[in-house]
């Protein structure tokens, strides 16, 4: 297993210690799904409906 740093513009500790987890979670996925979430973080239209909660349902019940 390699080792990888990543800068991040997180300060609390509390926030910054669940991103490694959920950044780790993410590190076994091969570059082409990992180039596929990267598109989705570059539009404005995905992040706000993932981050609305009845829209985050939806997705997940469609993709699930």
């Amino acid at each position: 297993m390699s080792a990888l740093s990543i800068k991040t513009k997180e300060t609390n500790p509390f926030k910054l210690q669940k991103k490694t987890k959920l950044i780790q979670e993410l590190a076994d996925l091969d570059n082409e799904v990992l180039e596929k979430l990267v598109e989705l973080k570059k539009s404005k239209k995905a992040i706000a409906m993932v981050t609305d909660p009845e829209s985050w349902q939806t997705i997940k019940e469609f993709i699930m």
